[in-house]
Formats: C-alpha cells, sequence, structure tokens
C-alpha cells in the first residue's frame, strides 16, 4: 500500500469509505468493534487524515493550538503531556508554539494559530496584558482558553492554580523553621508573580512581620544565562544588607530550579546562610545538592483539564449561554534539605 487514504483503507478493509470515515471518527453510528478494526488497521499503515479535505467539508481541521512563554522545564512540558493525552483521546491534535517570554512573538503564535485554522487556541499569556486586543478579536470567531498564567482579563474558562496559597504554605514553613527573613525573587512581567506575590504579604501580615522591600526581587527571565546573572548579582546585593535575609522563596521553576546553582557559584552555604524552597516541578528536586524543598503544581491536570474545557466550547453551538469557569487547583509542598537541612 503506497500512500495510506481513506479510498485505500476502505478498499483494505473491503468497506464504504463512509463508514471507514465514520470509524475513524469515533461515530455512534459504527459499532465498537468495526470502530477498532478500522482505527487499528488505520494506525498500522500510518495513516494521516487530509486536514485541509476535512476543513473543507466540515470547517474543523480537530486540530488545537497552545501557545506559551517558554519551554525550558519540566512544568511546561508536563503540561504539555497532560494536554497531548487528552487531546488524543478526544481525537484532536496538538499544534505548540512558543513565544519566549517575547510580546511580539507571541502576536504572531497566536496569529500563526489562525492561519492554521485552528478548531481552539489554549493560551498561556507572558502577563496581565500581553496581546490582550488581538486575544479578544480571535476569540470573536476562535474557542480560546487560558491555562497557567490565569490572571488575564477576559471572560472565558481558565485553569491555574491557587498561587497565593501556594507562596504563604512556603511562607509559613519558612517561619515555623525559624526563618523569618524571607527574600523573593520573581520574574519580571510574568503574569503569575502579581498572585504568588499576594501569599507572601498576606503572610507577613497574619504572622506580624514587616515587609522589607528590598526583600522583594525581580529577575530577567528572558534567557538561562541572563537569569543566572541577575540571580547573582541580586544575591550578592542581598547578603551585603545590614539586615540580609535568610531564606529565598522562588515564584518560578526556572527560578527556583538555577537558584541553587547560583548560590553554590557565589558559594553561599543551604540551607544554613539562605533556605531555598519556590514552585518547582522538576523530577530532579531529590537530586539536586541540596536536595530542593519545592512547591508543586498538579501539571497534568491542568493539561487535562484545559483540552477538555476547550473542547466543550468548540463543540456548543451556542457559546453565549456558557457559564465560565475560573478554576485554581491546590499545590502540595515538599520539603527537603534546601530548607530543614
Amino acid at each position: 500500500m503506497g500512500k495510506t487514504t481513506l479510498k485505500s483503507l476502505a478498499q483494505a478493509l473491503n468497506m464504504s469509505v463512509s463508514t471507514v470515515s465514520k470509524a475513524l471518527n469515533d461515530s455512534h453510528e459504527i459499532s465498537e468493534i468495526t470502530k477498532k478494526k478500522v482505527q487499528e488497521f488505520a494506525k498500522k499503515h500510518n495513516y494521516q487524515p487530509n486536514v485541509l479535505a476535512q476543513f473543507l467539508k466540515t470547517g474543523k481541521t480537530q486540530t488545537i493550538g497552545v501557545v506559551l512563554p517558554k519551554m525550558t522545564s519540566p512544568f511546561e512540558s508536563q503540561i504539555l503531556e497532560g494536554m497531548q493525552q487528552t487531546a488524543s483521546a478526544l481525537h484532536y491534535r496538538i499544534v505548540i508554539m512558543n513565544s519566549m517570554e517575547s510580546e511580539d512573538l507571541e502576536k504572531a503564535a497566536l496569529q500563526s494559530m489562525l492561519d492554521k485554522a485552528v478548531d481552539g487556541i489554549l493560551f498561556c499569556p507572558i502577563h496581565e496584558s500581553s496581546n490582550l486586543e488581538l486575544a479578544k478579536q480571535i476569540q470573536k470567531t476562535t474557542p480560546l482558553v487560558i491555562f497557567d498564567r490565569t490572571n488575564y482579563p477576559i471572560d472565558t474558562h481558565k485553569i491555574g492554580v491557587l498561587n497565593s496559597a501556594g507562596t504563604y504554605q512556603a511562607c509559613k514553613h519558612l517561619l515555623d523553621i525559624g526563618r523569618n527573613r524571607m527574600a523573593i525573587f520573581c520574574g519580571t512581567r510574568q503574569g503569575i508573580t502579581a498572585t504568588r506575590l499576594l501569599g507572601y504579604f498576606e503572610a507577613h501580615s497574619d504572622f506580624g512581620l514587616p515587609v522589607a522591600p528590598e526583600y522583594t526581587v525581580y529577575c530577567n527571565v528572558k534567557s538561562i544565562s541572563e537569569l543566572q546573572a541577575d540571580m547573582e548579582q541580586h544575591v550578592k546585593k542581598l547578603l551585603q544588607l545590614p539586615n540580609p535575609p535568610n531564606a529565598i522563596i522562588g515564584v518560578a521553576d526556572t527560578i527556583t530550579t538555577h537558584l541553587l546553582g547560583v548560590l553554590a557559584k557565589l558559594e553561599v552555604k543551604v540551607p544554613d546562610t539562605l533556605a531555598v524552597i519556590g514552585f518547582a516541578n522538576t523530577d530532579l528536586a531529590l537530586s539536586l545538592n541540596p536536595s530542593l524543598s519545592t512547591i508543586r503544581q498538579p501539571t497534568k491536570d491542568i493539561g487535562e483539564i484545559s483540552v477538555t474545557k476547550l473542547v466543550e466550547v468548540i463543540q456548543k453551538t451556542n457559546r453565549s449561554q456558557i457559564e465560565w469557569e475560573d478554576i485554581k487547583l491546590p499545590t502540595s509542598i515538599q520539603l527537603r534539605r534546601s530548607t530543614i537541612g
């Protein structure tokens, strides 16, 4: 068999093209036995549907676009894994574009998704206002769901985590072990920063601690090299203060995981001089030196729910009646030697 088409599948299986098409699209009109037979045969012969023909016939491509700010940590790969598995189960394909924390590249990615005629877009905006007007325009014709960085003023489903509660929990842990001078390292113009900082401020208020403005640090997250250089300078300045911090909280995966390397380079002892904890989903946290205390997010759940909600919108004939949900999943804390010695 040459290039596998619907027609060649139908001939090989001695079925009509219509039956094969319906079986591949999981139609209720076709028996489970027939669907299984057709789908297994199509997979074995590497059948790839003609997206253009499908679009011209149905107005759908069975494709979901994903636009996210970076793909440099386990956090993003775990979310994408959840998205991919759920999309596949629902008979959708995933197209991914990385904006690399650039608003210009984010704009180009969103426009490219429209050019690809995706049925819907899963969008993690760089910050609260990045390409907001474009997103609103897209939403008039193409379903759009926000994930992870959900502090974005648009009416749609949003799937993220209880960010402030995660930071609050980290602060409480540090206070429980006697670390009451907590610096917090944030990403410059990142959509997660404001809500994660809120938990930091709430913890200080609840436990009667003053907030030292110099302990709130903003880092350049454009690239790993820039981030590491920036954090190195910030750590040096903090340790030269008359009253230096004795702990650091990282508000993002990239910041938290690279912070240990920066401190090692500066020969700062962890946790003796500085305890370290932060948002990080790396499976290598236990293998780092010292092992890293983390606030872990339910990444796979974020991916699964995001796709499920988007597909629900895609399949709705009357979208004006949808009740938008702002879904916030709880984080968990995992304590290791970077805070408890």
